[in-house]
């Protein structure tokens, strides 16, 4: 304001000024971002056949896909394949039928060829059983996750269908 109490005109401009740069910064981000290679990853599959005493090693194939952004889960290998590098979450959910109390079965979530989670369905004698996990993951684009029978001699079935035994997992950033 000048010395009469009104706004003078280079205030006016300067103000301008200051507003047209802050919306071109604004308008650069906006583009920056949409050019951007961020991808969004996501997936969800269950088991959808009984697996009777599994052999050990034996990967587990969540054969019936139901989000599948990116592409990044093969429903024929049970295998996810990292589309890009960054920060994952991945869970695994799994049920057994009743078992014996002898009876063990251990699945294990596996980062390549490491071991990284595991679920133990054991010793539920009359009443079926379900667990989960969850894990949060640094991954590499062409890492590979997948869920596979870990104990010697498992005993017992993995429960397939109504969701029973799913893997799922998405990109957090």
């Amino acid at each position: 304001m000048d010395e009469n109490g009104s706004v003078s005109t280079t205030n006016i401009v300067k103000t301008l000024l200051e507003l047209k740069n802050g919306m071109t910064a604004q308008a650069k981000e906006i583009d920056e971002l949409k050019r951007s290679d961020r991808k969004i990853v996501a997936f969800m599959a269950q088991l959808t056949k009984h697996m009777v005493n599994p052999p050990q090693h034996t990967v587990v194939v969540f054969d019936s896909v139901l989000t599948n952004v990116g592409g990044a889960y093969k429903s024929s290998s049970g295998v996810f394949l990292a589309p890009v590098n960054g920060t994952y979450t991945i869970h695994l959910v799994a049920s057994s039928t009743p078992k014996t109390s002898s009876e063990y079965l251990h699945l294990y979530i596996m980062h390549n060829m490491l071991k990284v989670g595991y679920i133990f369905l054991d010793q539920n004698p009359g009443r079926a059983l379900i667990r989960s996990t969850s894990i949060v993951i640094q991954l590499r684009a062409g890492d590979t996750l997948f869920v596979k029978i870990g104990n010697p001699n498992p005993r017992g079935t993995l429960y397939g269908s109504n969701f029973h035994t799913v893997f799922s997992g998405f990109l957090i950033n």
